[in-house]
């Protein structure tokens, strides 16, 4: 089983509406870490809008793919955790530190475009010092 990837906005939008084994969470991560080289994406946003239990296993296999996008130069954010999720993230203690979150989609796409314009905002600052 895989999870779809697709290119929008130049990011990797990945819908996870599966139950997270080890071989799915293999397979997502060599196809997720495959499509940022080929496509030069720079953002990637994970829609776990579909999954309704994350255990402490499963919620740090997706962190550590987080880390490696982010290794690969991607900025990464969570959109459309349910409240059920976050409440059993919290009260089983999870690291949450350096995980952005959204609400949902559109969310997660405003939150990647204010982010470029910021960031080019501040590459013409640094261009005309």
């Amino acid at each position: 089983m895989r999870i779809p990837l697709q290119i929008s906005q130049n990011c990797v939008v990945a819908s996870i509406q599966v139950d997270l084994d080890t071989s799915v969470i293999h397979q997502f991560r060599a196809d997720l870490l495959q499509l940022l080289e080929s496509s030069n994406a720079t953002a990637v946003i994970l829609d776990v809008s579909g999954v309704v239990v994350m255990d402490l296993l499963e919620f740090e296999a997706i962190k550590e793919t987080i880390d490696m996008a982010r290794l690969m130069g991607a900025r990464s954010i969570l959109a459309g955790l349910q409240p059920g999720v976050v409440s059993s993230l919290v009260e089983l203690d999870a690291d949450l530190d350096g995980l952005e979150a959204a609400l949902n989609l559109d969310d997660a796409f405003q939150r990647v475009a204010d982010y470029r314009a910021t960031s080019a905002g501040v590459d013409q600052r640094k261009q005309g010092t």
